[in-house]
Order: structure tokens, then C-alpha cells, then sequence
């Protein structure tokens, strides 16, 4: 049900509704008397609460733990961006379903080219995925919008990073968002949707949280970066310090391998 919007049909969400059932059974068989031995472990709060709700079942508090992705900070370095940046936008998103969100992305280019500055802007959108011909199409009219159709790896991402100074990343439902973090870790400025486990990574002090479905707001804060220079400096220096604080290896692998020394199998006397 939280992914209703993927689906076109009664028969496709009559089919997701009993693949979602065979899921939630397995999940439930397991959490009804949890072994002593068994951890759960969450990239974010809201997902935990989730999959609590979802299976209707308490897991204890000493059995679950949230560690959030870990994010490559000696990849995705930081360096402060020049205040021409906050006009060069990317995008590097799957065009797989409607969850990323990619026509909103669209729509927010579209509201943007009614204002003045527009020309002034530089867009770059990279992806693939069965919606991408016909949600990019809209946008092939503008010299200013770079449509490129394929995958890319980490490190060419890393590189194109150092080249733009916004990252245009609505969602539909996010359990962390690692793009993004890998995004602001290299001090772009998050353009991004309050839903989901989002705002547990995004604030109003290092990017902009657009209500869920609301182009006009994705548009709104990119005009607003546009406007205002010194803003974009101060969320980007925000953003990269945020992923550090909340995301490097301290906060996620080092959790992970001290959950593992704390939690060495109970094995039974003989």
C-alpha cells in the first residue's frame, strides 16, 4: 500500500496485494518469538517504524538497531562551491517506477522556464529505466537541459559533483536516500520532498524539503538559491558537514562492527 503509486490497474495492485502478504507472512513467522540471537537493523527510523506497524508485531528495543547506509566521504569529497554552482542542477536518478519522483522533476523544469532567469540556468539529468523516454520527453525543447540516457558509475558521479552546485532529487518514498547524501556530502544543495524517512537526513539548514507532489515547491527553492548566493554557500557548507556528522564511517561501519562484538551467538552448553 505504500507503494500504490507504482501500480496502473485493479489487477496489478491485486497482485502486489498478495506478494505484499506472502512478504509481511514470512516477516511475522520470524518476529513472533524473535530468537535471542536476532538483530534488526534499519537505515532509518521511519523504516523501522515501518515494518513494526506493518507486521503488527513489537519488536524489542534490545533486538533493534538503526544504522544508517554508510556514505564514501573520502570519494564524495567536499570543496566549497563558487556561488555560480547554485545555477548548474543535476539529476542522476533510475527512471524504474514512479517512486524517484522524476516527473516532478519535470514538472519543476517546466515551471521554471516561465521565469526570466531561466536561460540562466543549466540542467543535467542522467538515468534509464522503462519511464525515461516518455517523462524526459517534455524537456528536449531546451538548449539548457542536458538529457543524458544510460548509467554511471560512482566515481563519474564523484566527478560531475565537482561541476554543479544543486541536486534535484524529489522521491515518492526514500528509506535513507544514499544518492543524495552522496550528493551533499560534495556540497550540493538538496532539492528534495519532506516524505518518507527524508527528513530524518534533510532540514531547512542544509537543503529544501518540498511537500510530498509539489513541483512548484522543487521550483520555488531553486529560484530561491538563484536569488540568494549567500544562502546556497552557507546550505552546501551545511549539507557536506551533515553527511559527515550523521553518515561517515563513524556513524554507520564502526556501529555495525560493534554490533557484531556485542552480539556473538548464545550457543547452547553441551
Amino acid at each position: 500500500h505504500r507503494r500504490k503509486h507504482n501500480y496502473t490497474s485493479e489487477v496489478e495492485i491485486n497482485n502486489a496485494k498478495l506478494l505484499g502478504e506472502r512478504r509481511l507472512s514470512l516477516w511475522r513467522s520470524v518476529l513472533a518469538e524473535p530468537h535471542p540471537n536476532l538483530r534488526l537493523v534499519f537505515v532509518s527510523q521511519h523504516l523501522a517504524d515501518e515494518v513494526v506497524e506493518d507486521s503488527d508485531l513489537a519488536v524489542p528495543a534490545s533486538q533493534l538497531s538503526v544504522i544508517h547506509n554508510p556514505i564514501d566521504t573520502s570519494l564524495f569529497t567536499y570543496e566549497p562551491k563558487p556561488t555560480l554552482q547554485r545555477t548548474k542542477i543535476l539529476s542522476v536518478r533510475p527512471f524504474a517506477d514512479r517512486t524517484y519522483a522524476n516527473d516532478l522533476s519535470v514538472a519543476a523544469i517546466l515551471k521554471l522556464s516561465e521565469k526570466p532567469f531561466f536561460d540562466e540556468l543549466d540542467f543535467h539529468i542522467i538515468g534509464d529505466g522503462l519511464l525515461f523516454d516518455e517523462m524526459v520527453e517534455p524537456l528536449r525543447r531546451f538548449s539548457n537541459v542536458l538529457i543524458e540516457k544510460g548509467f554511471i558509475s560512482q566515481a563519474q558521479i564523484a566527478d560531475l559533483h565537482k561541476e554543479y552546485g544543486v541536486f534535484l532529487v524529489p522521491s515518492r518514498l526514500d528509506s535513507q536516500g544514499v544518492s543524495r547524501d552522496e550528493a551533499m556530502a560534495s556540497g550540493l544543495v538538496p532539492v528534495t520532498s519532506a516524505v518518507a524517512a527524508i527528513p530524518e537526513f534533510v532540514d531547512d539548514d542544509c537543503g529544501f524539503l518540498a511537500p510530498a507532489e509539489d513541483a512548484a515547491a522543487l521550483a520555488a527553492a531553486i529560484e530561491s538559491l538563484y536569488n540568494d548566493p549567500a544562502l546556497f554557500q552557507r546550505l552546501s557548507a551545511n549539507a557536506a558537514a551533515r553527511v559527515r556528522r550523521q553518515s561517515g564511517p563513524e556513524q554507520t561501519i564502526d556501529k555495525e562492527l560493534a554490533l557484531f562484538q556485542t552480539s556473538r551467538p548464545k550457543l547452547p552448553s553441551v
